[in-house]
């Protein structure tokens, strides 16, 4: 008997030598193991994340002169100081090509944009001239080599082949505050409008 109790005391001694082993270095390696398996995930996810803003980027770079000509073309088309002696001539010379002839350009107060990005000009025209003439005007005024949009135009027959018009064209500056009497008001050089 005491050779079976011997036996049994060993199996169960083993048995808990093989438990301890288990708990203390099988059970916290398969929670490493757990671990590295979410920081794997984690790790593929981010990398999947960072893959596609590098995408990103390399489609930005790869697109970068086309967005700075455009940038440049803007900024052309949008003066960084009102100019409206400038405009006025634009808009003479655009009635001269069309063959319409201007009766009057009136530009009211440069008004700053309620973003108070840029400056906007309204001016009232008003003349006469053909169907076609003024067709060609509006062309003109809209492909100026300064940013200009016509807001609305009234056309009324005069004679049988003329017409006469008033329009109402907005132009642009990149200057919030753009000449005497605008809003905010004109800025000293090397102020900041605002500050």
């Amino acid at each position: 008997m005491q050779g079976r109790r011997a036996v049994v005391v060993a199996g169960a001694g083993a048995a808990i030598l093989g438990l301890l082993l288990v708990f203390s270095l099988v059970l916290p390696k398969m929670n490493e193991v757990a671990q590295t398996r979410d920081e794997l995930e984690d790790t593929r996810a981010e990398q999947q994340t960072l893959s596609a803003q590098l995408n990103a980027l390399e489609q930005a770079r790869d697109e970068a002169p086309e967005n700075e000509a455009a940038i440049r073309e803007v900024d052309g088309k949008v003066p960084p100081t009102a100019d409206l002696p400038g405009a006025i001539l634009f808009l003479r010379n655009a009635a001269t090509v069309s063959g319409v002839t201007v009766l009057s350009l009136t530009p009211a107060t440069p008004a700053a944009s309620e973003t108070a990005s840029f400056s906007s000009i309204s001016v009232s025209a008003s003349g006469e001239g053909s169907y076609f003439a003024l067709v060609k005007y509006l062309h003109e005024i809209e492909t100026l080599p300064r940013a200009a949009t016509i807001q609305s135009i009234d056309l009324s027959p005069i004679e049988a082949s003329a017409l006469s018009f008033a329009a109402t064209i907005t132009l642009y500056t990149s200057d919030v505050s753009s000449g005497p009497g605008s809003e905010p008001g004109p800025t000293e050089q090397g102020a900041i409008p605002g500050a």
